[in-house]
Protein backbone atom coordinates (compact mmCIF):
# COMPACT_ATOMS: atom_id res chain seq x y z
CA UNK A 1 0.00 0.00 0.00
CA UNK A 2 1.71 3.26 -1.02
CA UNK A 3 -0.66 5.48 0.18
CA UNK A 4 -0.06 6.48 3.47
CA UNK A 5 -2.58 5.10 6.33
CA UNK A 6 -1.07 6.27 9.34
CA UNK A 7 -3.05 8.59 12.08
CA UNK A 8 -3.64 12.19 10.51
CA UNK A 9 -2.54 14.67 13.19
CA UNK A 10 -5.98 15.46 15.34
CA UNK A 11 -7.55 19.10 14.46
CA UNK A 12 -8.77 20.99 17.68
CA UNK A 13 -12.96 21.66 16.93
CA UNK A 14 -12.84 24.03 20.30
CA UNK A 15 -12.37 27.31 18.94
CA UNK A 16 -15.10 26.62 16.40
CA UNK A 17 -17.87 28.48 18.81
CA UNK A 18 -15.72 31.63 19.10
CA UNK A 19 -16.23 31.89 15.13
CA UNK A 20 -19.37 33.02 13.48
CA UNK A 21 -20.42 29.85 11.21
CA UNK A 22 -20.68 32.13 7.83
CA UNK A 23 -16.92 32.73 8.65
CA UNK A 24 -15.94 28.89 8.52
CA UNK A 25 -14.63 28.26 5.22
CA UNK A 26 -12.32 31.28 5.59
CA UNK A 27 -10.60 29.83 8.28
CA UNK A 28 -11.13 26.09 8.01
CA UNK A 29 -8.97 25.20 5.20
CA UNK A 30 -9.80 21.25 4.72
CA UNK A 31 -9.50 19.80 1.56
CA UNK A 32 -10.21 15.55 1.68
CA UNK A 33 -7.86 13.71 -0.96
CA UNK A 34 -8.82 14.33 -4.41
CA UNK A 35 -7.29 11.12 -5.71
CA UNK A 36 -7.73 7.78 -4.86
CA UNK A 37 -5.04 5.93 -2.90
CA UNK A 38 -2.61 3.49 -5.29
CA UNK A 39 -2.76 -0.06 -3.49
CA UNK A 40 -1.08 -3.40 -3.89
CA UNK A 41 -4.35 -5.68 -5.90
CA UNK A 42 -3.33 -8.70 -4.17
CA UNK A 43 -3.64 -7.04 -0.95
CA UNK A 44 -7.22 -5.75 -2.09
CA UNK A 45 -8.42 -9.23 -3.26
CA UNK A 46 -7.59 -10.81 -0.23
CA UNK A 47 -9.35 -8.44 2.06
CA UNK A 48 -11.90 -8.09 -0.38
CA UNK A 49 -12.86 -12.12 0.66
CA UNK A 50 -12.30 -11.45 4.36
CA UNK A 51 -14.77 -8.24 4.18
CA UNK A 52 -17.65 -11.00 3.22
CA UNK A 53 -16.24 -14.00 5.48
CA UNK A 54 -18.46 -14.39 9.29
CA UNK A 55 -15.93 -16.70 10.40
CA UNK A 56 -13.81 -13.76 10.69
CA UNK A 57 -15.67 -12.45 13.98
CA UNK A 58 -14.97 -13.91 16.85
CA UNK A 59 -18.08 -15.80 17.30
CA UNK A 60 -18.47 -16.44 13.44
CA UNK A 61 -22.23 -14.78 13.26
CA UNK A 62 -21.36 -11.81 11.04
CA UNK A 63 -19.16 -10.58 8.50
CA UNK A 64 -18.07 -7.07 7.82
CA UNK A 65 -20.40 -7.24 4.90
CA UNK A 66 -22.83 -7.99 7.38
CA UNK A 67 -23.18 -4.30 8.02
CA UNK A 68 -21.54 -2.84 5.61
CA UNK A 69 -22.93 -4.45 2.62
CA UNK A 70 -20.80 -3.49 -0.70
CA UNK A 71 -19.50 -0.89 1.05
CA UNK A 72 -22.97 0.68 2.08
CA UNK A 73 -24.63 0.58 5.56
CA UNK A 74 -27.13 -1.83 5.84
CA UNK A 75 -29.48 0.96 7.56
CA UNK A 76 -30.04 -0.20 11.21
CA UNK A 77 -28.79 0.74 14.42
CA UNK A 78 -26.78 -0.80 16.81
CA UNK A 79 -24.86 -0.44 20.22
CA UNK A 80 -21.48 -2.20 20.78
CA UNK A 81 -22.76 -4.62 17.87
CA UNK A 82 -26.48 -5.26 18.96
CA UNK A 83 -29.02 -4.31 17.28
CA UNK A 84 -31.14 -1.19 19.28
CA UNK A 85 -33.72 0.79 18.45
CA UNK A 86 -33.40 4.08 16.19
CA UNK A 87 -33.20 7.16 18.96
CA UNK A 88 -31.74 4.49 21.75
CA UNK A 89 -28.63 6.20 23.99
CA UNK A 90 -25.19 5.10 22.53
CA UNK A 91 -27.20 3.98 18.94
CA UNK A 92 -25.45 4.23 16.05
CA UNK A 93 -25.80 3.29 12.79
CA UNK A 94 -23.12 1.74 10.71
CA UNK A 95 -21.37 4.81 8.24
CA UNK A 96 -20.98 3.72 4.47
CA UNK A 97 -17.33 3.06 3.88
CA UNK A 98 -17.81 3.84 0.11
CA UNK A 99 -14.64 6.75 -0.30
CA UNK A 100 -13.32 6.15 2.91
CA UNK A 101 -9.85 7.47 1.55
CA UNK A 102 -11.55 11.16 1.38
CA UNK A 103 -13.55 10.93 4.24
CA UNK A 104 -11.50 11.10 7.84
CA UNK A 105 -11.12 10.77 10.78
CA UNK A 106 -13.26 7.82 11.36
CA UNK A 107 -16.38 6.58 13.70
CA UNK A 108 -19.02 8.87 14.23
CA UNK A 109 -16.83 10.33 17.08
CA UNK A 110 -14.05 11.23 14.69
CA UNK A 111 -11.06 9.35 17.07
CA UNK A 112 -9.74 6.74 14.31
CA UNK A 113 -7.51 8.35 12.42
CA UNK A 114 -7.11 5.89 10.10
CA UNK A 115 -8.67 3.15 8.78
CA UNK A 116 -6.57 0.73 10.56
CA UNK A 117 -7.37 2.84 13.66
CA UNK A 118 -11.23 2.39 12.84
CA UNK A 119 -10.62 -1.27 12.14
CA UNK A 120 -8.99 -2.25 15.23
CA UNK A 121 -12.45 -1.03 17.48
CA UNK A 122 -14.42 -2.88 14.71
CA UNK A 123 -12.80 -5.94 14.87
CA UNK A 124 -12.54 -5.93 18.58
CA UNK A 125 -16.17 -4.77 19.51
CA UNK A 126 -18.63 -5.03 16.59
CA UNK A 127 -16.83 -8.38 15.23
CA UNK A 128 -16.49 -9.80 18.36
CA UNK A 129 -12.99 -9.39 19.50
CA UNK A 130 -11.85 -11.25 16.18
CA UNK A 131 -8.35 -12.29 16.17
CA UNK A 132 -6.64 -10.96 12.99
CA UNK A 133 -2.87 -10.97 11.94
CA UNK A 134 -1.60 -7.27 11.33
CA UNK A 135 -0.76 -8.72 7.79
CA UNK A 136 -4.91 -9.52 7.23
CA UNK A 137 -5.64 -6.64 8.93
CA UNK A 138 -3.77 -4.67 6.27
CA UNK A 139 -5.47 -6.38 3.73
CA UNK A 140 -8.74 -5.44 5.10
CA UNK A 141 -7.50 -1.68 4.98
CA UNK A 142 -6.41 -1.99 1.48
CA UNK A 143 -10.15 -3.50 0.91
CA UNK A 144 -11.81 -0.41 2.49
CA UNK A 145 -9.72 1.99 0.94
CA UNK A 146 -10.22 0.44 -2.34
CA UNK A 147 -14.08 0.95 -2.58
CA UNK A 148 -14.79 4.02 -4.77
CA UNK A 149 -17.02 6.75 -3.59
CA UNK A 150 -21.00 6.26 -4.56
CA UNK A 151 -21.57 7.66 -7.91
CA UNK A 152 -25.14 8.42 -9.06
CA UNK A 153 -23.68 10.12 -12.14
CA UNK A 154 -26.06 12.43 -11.39
CA UNK A 155 -23.48 15.22 -9.67
CA UNK A 156 -20.79 17.06 -11.65
CA UNK A 157 -17.33 17.04 -9.10
CA UNK A 158 -18.37 20.50 -8.32
CA UNK A 159 -21.92 19.23 -7.17
CA UNK A 160 -24.31 20.66 -9.52
CA UNK A 161 -26.37 18.35 -10.98
CA UNK A 162 -26.13 16.91 -14.31
CA UNK A 163 -28.15 18.34 -16.98
CA UNK A 164 -30.77 18.21 -17.95
CA UNK A 165 -32.17 18.52 -14.50
CA UNK A 166 -35.34 19.44 -12.28
CA UNK A 167 -35.92 22.67 -12.04
CA UNK A 168 -36.04 21.44 -8.13
CA UNK A 169 -33.36 20.08 -8.12
CA UNK A 170 -31.64 22.93 -10.08
CA UNK A 171 -33.07 24.90 -7.11
CA UNK A 172 -31.85 22.57 -4.24
CA UNK A 173 -28.45 22.70 -5.67
CA UNK A 174 -28.59 26.61 -4.98
CA UNK A 175 -29.69 26.21 -1.55
CA UNK A 176 -26.95 23.55 -0.84
CA UNK A 177 -24.66 25.48 -2.72
CA UNK A 178 -25.01 28.88 -0.17
CA UNK A 179 -25.81 26.81 3.13
CA UNK A 180 -24.58 23.08 3.63
CA UNK A 181 -21.43 23.05 1.75
CA UNK A 182 -19.16 24.15 4.96
CA UNK A 183 -19.98 20.92 6.23
CA UNK A 184 -20.82 19.05 3.08
CA UNK A 185 -17.92 20.34 0.96
CA UNK A 186 -18.14 18.78 -2.67
CA UNK A 187 -17.05 16.30 -4.31
CA UNK A 188 -16.67 13.87 -0.93
CA UNK A 189 -19.59 16.00 0.85
CA UNK A 190 -17.65 16.01 3.70
CA UNK A 191 -14.64 18.11 5.27
CA UNK A 192 -13.70 16.13 7.81
CA UNK A 193 -14.44 17.97 10.92
CA UNK A 194 -17.12 17.04 13.63
CA UNK A 195 -19.93 19.31 14.80
CA UNK A 196 -22.88 19.77 17.27
CA UNK A 197 -26.18 19.62 15.54
CA UNK A 198 -28.21 19.37 18.36
CA UNK A 199 -28.37 16.14 18.63
CA UNK A 200 -26.00 15.97 22.34
CA UNK A 201 -22.30 16.48 21.28
CA UNK A 202 -19.85 17.00 18.69
CA UNK A 203 -20.10 14.28 15.88
CA UNK A 204 -18.50 13.53 12.31
CA UNK A 205 -19.87 15.40 9.85
CA UNK A 206 -20.97 11.66 7.31
CA UNK A 207 -20.52 12.67 3.38
CA UNK A 208 -23.75 12.64 2.05
CA UNK A 209 -23.15 10.47 -1.24
CA UNK A 210 -25.41 7.71 -1.37
CA UNK A 211 -28.34 9.70 -0.23
CA UNK A 212 -30.30 8.23 -3.53
CA UNK A 213 -29.89 4.82 -2.29
CA UNK A 214 -30.64 5.07 1.39
CA UNK A 215 -33.49 3.90 2.72
CA UNK A 216 -33.40 5.32 6.02
CA UNK A 217 -32.93 6.29 9.52
CA UNK A 218 -31.09 9.25 9.42
CA UNK A 219 -28.31 10.49 11.85
CA UNK A 220 -25.90 9.32 13.70
CA UNK A 221 -28.75 6.96 16.03
CA UNK A 222 -31.40 6.97 13.12
CA UNK A 223 -32.90 9.48 14.99
CA UNK A 224 -34.66 11.03 11.91
CA UNK A 225 -37.17 8.35 9.72
CA UNK A 226 -36.94 10.31 6.57
CA UNK A 227 -34.26 12.33 4.73
CA UNK A 228 -36.80 15.22 4.97
CA UNK A 229 -36.86 14.87 9.04
CA UNK A 230 -33.38 15.07 8.51
CA UNK A 231 -33.12 18.04 6.54
CA UNK A 232 -35.27 19.74 8.76
CA UNK A 233 -33.69 19.38 12.14
CA UNK A 234 -30.63 20.24 10.20
CA UNK A 235 -32.01 23.65 9.24
CA UNK A 236 -33.75 24.37 12.47
CA UNK A 237 -30.35 23.70 14.54
CA UNK A 238 -28.67 26.22 12.15
CA UNK A 239 -31.32 28.55 12.46
CA UNK A 240 -31.56 29.05 8.10
CA UNK A 241 -34.10 30.92 6.50
CA UNK A 242 -35.80 28.23 4.68
CA UNK A 243 -38.81 28.13 3.62
CA UNK A 244 -40.98 24.75 2.86
CA UNK A 245 -40.39 25.37 -1.00
CA UNK A 246 -36.54 25.90 -0.53
CA UNK A 247 -36.68 22.47 2.04
CA UNK A 248 -38.56 20.56 -0.83
CA UNK A 249 -36.11 21.60 -3.26
CA UNK A 250 -33.01 20.45 -1.11
CA UNK A 251 -34.62 17.28 -0.37
CA UNK A 252 -35.17 16.83 -4.51
CA UNK A 253 -31.33 17.72 -4.54
CA UNK A 254 -30.11 15.45 -1.62
CA UNK A 255 -31.54 12.63 -3.42
CA UNK A 256 -29.35 12.91 -6.52
CA UNK A 257 -26.49 12.34 -4.51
Amino acid sequence: MTWSNRARPRRSTAWLPLVPFAALLACVKIFPPLDAPVLDAELVQRGQKMFQDPSLSGDRSRACNTCHPGGASDGNVYRDGEPVRAGDAGARRPPQLRGAWQSAPYLWDGSAGSVDEALERMLRVEMRGAAVRPEDREALAAYVLSIPPFDSGRIQPDGSPVEPSTPGASRGWAVFRDNCTLCHRPPSFTIGLRFDVGTGGKLSSPSLRGLSQSRGPYGHDGRWASLEDAVKAMVENRELALGEHDIASLVEYLRLL
